[in-house]
């Protein structure tokens, strides 16, 4: 499979804007952007930096100068901005490193996954694991998850970070900053112009990859869904280009379809939990073609339906005496 050809877009302000979906997983790809305003040039993301990332970065940079007539170099960069710290967008740095030494933008909460990459994966490997075992996962898959979790977060190493940036911030006088947790700590959305850059928070399909915040805090559902709805509330967006997929060319619409998307999913949660289940069993139910990583995904996100229901006393534990003497009881939630 070869990577999607790279489009161009162009601002109400003249700024140009180059779409280059890369390969970043097997059977999945993710987009990078370069934005050119007058000499100055900065890419929005990275790619994985595994499979045939690097290379396509790199093909598509080309691709720049040979087939779109941009008189640009690696050297030319003047900002890398990463939107969020998940793998498939800023694992392309430990190769950038050695073309540019563009500095390095990236949100305050997600700095650390960046700069101290190894005390990080540590620290949410531990989280995960408690997770797993409060999720119900059996010792056997638990230990298989685990070790696909950490497949690929030691082929990273720790980068400088130049600058980090906060809600409202203006990056460059050119990139108006929404935070925009719930996917992950520090998504933001990029405004330039009546183009939105959305990263991973709206994407041109309706699921969404959403941990508990018990195991990374400012993400969850809750966090989600009141970014959804502040930028929603944006007004003279154009496109919207998401970090997968093709463009959004109705934002509100959209971001309405993605909301009710997750209150139906909220629904199928409290119609399972008539009876006691464990987020585990709830996993189960709700994906029930999960398996893999994709099964790893499955039991977060549904963490994370549990944990918003919880929060707002929807839900109580059935077994809660045997939680509270032995430590390996899963909790089993339901409405009664």
């Amino acid at each position: 499979m070869s990577p999607e050809p790279i489009t161009r877009y162009d601002t109400s302000g003249n700024i140009r804007i180059y779409r280059m979906p890369l390969r970043v997983f097997p059977g999945m790809s993710a987009n990078v952007y370069v934005v050119i305003a007058g000499d100055y040039a900065a890419l929005i993301d990275t790619g994985s930096g595994l499979g045939e990332s690097d290379a396509d970065l790199r093909a598509a940079f080309a691709a720049l100068r040979s087939d779109w007539n941009e008189r640009l170099t690696w050297t030319d960069l003047r900002r890398i901005i990463i939107t969020h710290a998940h793998i498939d967008h800023y694992g392309g740095l430990t190769a950038l490193r050695t073309l540019t030494d563009a500095p390095i933008a990236v949100h305050e909460l997600d700095r650390r996954v960046l700069t101290h990459h190894e005390e990080r994966f540590v620290m949410a490997r531990r989280a995960l694991a408690a997770f797993l075992r409060r999720a119900g996962v059996s010792p056997a898959k638990h230990a298989m998850l685990l070790q696909l979790y950490g497949w690929s977060k030691n082929l990273f190493r720790s980068v400088d970070v130049a600058t980090t940036f906060r809600e409202g911030d203006v990056i460059d006088d050119l990139f108006r900053v929404y935070h925009s947790p719930g996917h992950c700590p520090g998504q933001v959305c990029l405004h330039i112009g009546d183009v939105l850059l959305s990263a991973d928070h709206v994407l041109p399909q309706t699921s969404i990859f959403l941990p508990p915040e018990s195991i990374t805090l400012s993400t969850g559902l809750d966090h989600y869904l009141r970014a959804l709805r502040a930028i929603d509330a944006l007004s003279g967006i154009r496109l919207t280009f998401g970090g997968h997929g093709a463009p959004i060319d109705d934002l509100h619409g959209w971001i309405e379809r993605i909301i009710g998307a997750q209150e139906q999913r909220l629904d199928q949660v409290r119609a399972l939990c008539s009876e006691p289940h464990t987020i585990a069993e709830l996993t189960a139910a709700l994906y029930p073609a999960a398996a893999g990583y994709e099964e790893l995904l499955a039991l977060q996100k549904a963490g994370a339906y549990v944990e918003y229901l919880d929060m707002r006393g929807e839900l109580t534990i059935a077994n809660l005496a045997d939680v509270d003497l032995d430590e390996s009881a899963a909790p089993r939630y339901w409405r009664g």
